[in-house]
């Protein structure tokens, strides 16, 4: 492969603008640096990378893309940005982050110091189903996350075994709080099943894609 055209920029993330240039470390695709790029009030977090078609059933690459992205989020606020974003030339990122300064500003806003936590609760096999007892474990889930967190949202119930497939954005500093709550209803509920995951990347609550173009901006 080629060498990475110096000035060819992939961007993982968005933090707030930082006084010096970050550096990640080698954890890019290819084993390239991860960096910071300075723009007004907020930068990108990018690599040096060929121009290309990043491939969305590329597993190795959005695997790489979603490892720098928790890398970062260890130490700063984010906002993720989807797989496959890169741009020719630095000039092209500052033209989209203009553009799209007041989305950006709005998501920090909603998610600046915010994890993403999700919760799965899946009904009894093979068991006949006391719907009293579903509706209670559903209501008192939703009413004691939803005390913690500061905004959810329900995802597909794929199964009908699925009694709750929800997303919740939480402070960092709650994090060990909603642990807790999950570690309570588990117990209180043993024969369902809980399944938690997280911290991630807010990706649920923010719907930012920068716009490879002249143009430029974000929808």
């Amino acid at each position: 492969m080629k060498l990475a055209p110096e000035n060819s920029k992939y961007v993982y993330c968005i933090i707030k603008s930082q006084e010096e240039t970050i550096s990640f470390g080698n954890i890019g695709f290819q084993g390239h640096e991860v960096y910071t790029l300075d723009c007004i009030d907020f930068c990108p977090v990018v690599s040096d990378e060929p121009f290309k078609k990043y491939e969305i059933d590329n597993e190795e690459e959005i695997n790489i893309h979603q490892n720098v992205v928790k890398e970062v989020m260890k130490d700063y606020s984010i906002i993720p940005v989807a797989y496959g974003m890169g741009f020719k030339n630095k000039k092209l990122i500052q033209v989209s982050m203009r553009a799209g300064k007041k989305a950006i500003k709005k998501s920090f806003t909603l998610v600046d110091n915010k994890v993403e936590l999700g919760i799965k609760i899946f009904l009894p096999k093979d068991t006949e189903i006391d719907n009293e007892k579903r509706e209670q474990c559903k209501t008192e889930s939703t009413v004691n996350f939803e005390k913690i967190a500061s905004q959810s949202k329900s995802l597909n119930l794929f199964s009908p075994r699925l009694l709750m497939n929800t997303t919740y954005l939480v402070d960092k500093e709650n994090i060990q709080i909603f642990s807790d709550e999950v570690e309570k209803l588990k117990l209180k509920y043993s024969d369902y099943k809980f399944q938690y995951s997280g911290p991630w990347p807010p990706y649920n609550f923010v719907d930012i894609h920068i716009l490879s173009n002249k143009k430029g901006g974000f929808r």
